[in-house]
């Protein structure tokens, strides 16, 4: 019993309750999605409403995504320096999402016009630092805590979360942006994330830790002692070059680079191609992440774990292929509001199956010693590659127009398969169905 009469030996703790583990992560993956929608979406819609061009928007993408390209340098700092006492990634957390509200509230207090691209530019990629520290705190904790059966049932809960935060965001704050102005569309996301704050500050990892630093409690005795920072250096390089983890990352670099050329185009598209306006193409992408939300909650980990994780990466990104090839042939048709929306929603869709199929493959591959670390350099090429090809957008555009953006999207998502099955000929330290 603690001062205060709060009796910490009630409270959940998440190794030991599957409920409030699926229920944390979701909820911690949501917190992650917010930022995302109104970065990733709102603003870029009302950039384009009010003249931005496909370049100034893809590079401020381009920008804003860099701090997730340095997930690995996270990982490293988050294996070597802990406080066991409250967990070995909640801290993290905690300290994460504290600085990601803070940034968030700069941002408002800003309150830049759409001609501000550098103001824009420079809060998304602090937001994003945040957002990047504590998204590898969550995925250390998940590999810690989250049972290898549980894993295909954990990341689609994990990325329902995200994907129904990012809906929920880009609905939002693209009304608000609309309505009230830039600063509500800040202040609003903001309250929420620091709303979910509160489950990391009263759920623990392990029976026995601290809740807060100054109440009472002890590493558990489960909890492995720091490693050096050589030792974690030499073994992190000798397991990411072996070839099957190479090829590995290189998949993941690919196939995420053609979701980052798609995702710095479809504003741009609908709104000056199509002649959407902000709030038709904000709701547009809010349904369809609401409707990827749900599904990676419902479908997505099972389909994985019945098609194994290698088949469902291709399956999905079969599909994907077949899609943005699909627009690129369909041109003529793009008036019709119907094919872009299907479009638009076919690929939430997908995209959620191919990311909860890759993480869970990653986690596989994953060396016990540094898995957080080394799981966060596999991320690192996921995000690495989402910026790659969202700056790639006004290249690409330039030289052969919103139909060749789709038809060198799908053309990624193919050499993407061949990168993913050369890396399972290859063998990895762990199987992976």
């Amino acid at each position: 019993m603690e001062k205060g009469g709060i009796d910490l030996a009630r409270l959940p703790v998440l190794a030991e309750r599957r409920r409030w583990r699926g229920a944390a992560l979701f909820a911690l993956y949501l917190a992650q999605g917010i930022p995302e929608g109104l970065l990733y979406v709102a603003v870029p819609a009302w950039l384009a409403t009010n003249g931005a061009t496909a370049a100034e928007i893809g590079s401020f993408i381009g920008i804003i995504l860099l701090p997730w390209s340095f997930k690995l340098l996270n990982g490293l700092l988050m294996d070597r320096f802990q406080f066991p006492a409250m967990g070995r990634r909640r801290p993290w957390i905690i300290g994460a999402q504290i600085v990601l509200v803070a940034a968030m509230l700069i941002l408002s207090l800003q309150a830049p016009r759409p001609g501000d691209l550098w103001l824009l530019s420079l809060c998304g990629f602090l937001i994003n630092m945040a957002a990047a520290f504590q998204d590898v705190a969550i995925d250390g904790m998940a590999i810690d805590i989250v049972p290898e059966a549980e894993r295909g049932t954990a990341n689609g809960l994990m990325w329902g979360g995200k994907t129904l935060g990012i809906a929920g965001a880009s609905i939002v704050c693209g009304a608000l942006i609309a309505e009230w102005g830039f600063q509500a569309a800040v202040l609003a996301p903001a309250a929420s994330i620091l709303l979910i704050l509160l489950l990391p500050l009263v759920l623990r990892e392990r029976a026995g830790e601290r809740l807060l630093p100054w109440t009472k409690g002890e590493a558990d005795a489960r909890t492995p002692a720091p490693p050096g920072l050589a030792r974690l250096v030499l073994t992190l390089a000798g397991v990411m070059l072996r070839p099957a983890n190479v090829l590995l990352a290189l998949g993941i670099f690919i196939a995420f680079a053609a979701y980052g050329l798609k995702t710095a185009l479809v504003p741009v598209f609908a709104v000056q191609d199509l002649g959407w306006d902000q709030q038709q193409f904000t709701r547009l992408a809010g349904g369809a992440d609401i409707a990827g939300g749900l599904f990676g909650i419902a479908a997505s980990g099972w389909i994985a774990d019945r098609l194994g994780h290698g088949r469902a990466v291709t399956v999905s990104l079969l599909l994907l292929a077949a899609l943005h090839g699909t627009m690129a042939l369909a041109a003529p048709l793009w008036p019709q509001p119907l094919l872009f929306g299907a479009y638009f929603v076919a690929h939430a869709l997908l995209f959620v199956l191919l990311s909860v199929s890759v993480y869970a493959r990653a986690m596989a591959a994953c060396d016990t010693l540094v898995a957080a670390t080394q799981f966060s350099a596999f991320m690192a090429m996921l995000n690495l590659g989402t910026s790659f090809g969202a700056q790639q957008l006004g290249l690409v555009q330039r030289n052969m127009g919103s139909t060749g953006v789709f038809a060198t999207a799908a053309a990624l998502c193919l050499l993407a398969i061949l990168l993913f099955r050369a890396s399972r000929y290859q063998g990895f330290s762990q199987s992976i169905r």
